[in-house]
């Protein structure tokens, strides 16, 4: 009976086995390359990494391959072992990098599929790795954006080349935005529903339009905040900025705004966010 037992346990778990590999091979596999970091010590790539992986494991929906040296970070964690069948040829490659440019440190997530293709490309620019990591999460959510919620792919076509003559006019799309107006000699203008305007100011670097508040902060950039928090944020709040690319024949401007958020109760417990990200489009209108 005692062998029986052991018969029946070693079935069973094969069983399991088999289960767990189908269910893996069902969801798409992306192998994470170890992260290409410049002017920052061992200890805080490492850190970058370590989170870098963490949360990229939440994606419930996809297996995780991780570089052979990665960290045991979680228990039972879905990545496969190396040399299986979806090591050797996974459906989609993370790369990430990290270096200093002029006072702050670069920090980029580039998403392609088996054939190279690029699916999604994150640059942000933060003073320090600390920002990088705090902010780490929503960058990571960010990488995903191409993907809907069944994980399919939802894929623009390659962005276009970025000249200054193509952006002048006007554009809009931007939560509290009405209208964007962009200028010879790198100088914008963003009119908001409250009814004030900010002045930007842009340049474009490696096909990427970088956008910049230059306006003093205002009560108003915030609303619908009470005005109590708007007041905190006039104090607290870094530059907004955006940073795009161009797509649909010269029409739309796709990528993500960047800015201090606020989280707050009963106008007590404030917690001020620096450098969140969220996605931004910006859709040229009639000249």
């Amino acid at each position: 009976m005692f062998i029986m037992g052991k018969v029946l346990f070693s079935v069973l778990f094969t069983f399991s086995a088999i289960v767990c590999l189908q269910a893996q091979e069902d969801r798409a596999v992306f192998k994470i390359q170890p992260l290409q970091a410049e002017g920052t010590s061992p200890e805080e790539a490492r850190l970058l990494e370590t989170l870098i992986y963490s949360y990229f494991s939440d994606k419930n929906d996809v297996v995780i391959l991780l570089p052979d040296d990665a960290p045991e970070i979680w228990p039972g964690n879905d990545r496969l072992s190396s040399g299986s069948i979806a090591e050797n040829s996974p459906d989609y490659f993370i790369e990430t990098s990290l270096y200093p440019e002029n006072d702050n440190c670069v920090f980029e997530i580039v998403v392609s599929d088996s054939s190279s293709r690029e699916l999604s490309r994150q640059t942000v620019r933060y003073k320090t790795t600390k920002d990088i990591a705090l902010n780490m999460h929503n960058i990571v959510d960010a990488a995903f954006e191409w993907r809907d919620d069944s994980g399919e792919t939802q894929l623009l076509p390659d962005a276009e080349l970025i000249v200054p003559e193509k952006l002048f006019g006007l554009w809009s799309g931007d939560t509290g935005i009405k209208l964007i107006r962009i200028l010879p000699g790198g100088r914008a203008f963003a009119f908001f529903a409250s009814g004030v305007n900010m002045m930007l100011s842009y340049k474009i670097e490696n096909n990427t339009l970088i956008i910049t508040q230059i306006s003093p902060n205002n009560e108003n950039f915030y609303y619908p905040l009470p005005l109590p928090i708007a007041k905190i944020l006039v104090n607290e709040a870094e530059p907004m900025h955006w940073e795009f690319m161009l797509y649909e024949n010269e029409n739309l401007l796709r990528g993500s705004r960047i800015e201090t958020t606020v989280e707050f109760e009963d106008y007590e417990k404030i917690v001020i966010r620096h450098n969140s990200i969220r996605k931004s489009e910006w859709n040229r209108l009639p000249r």
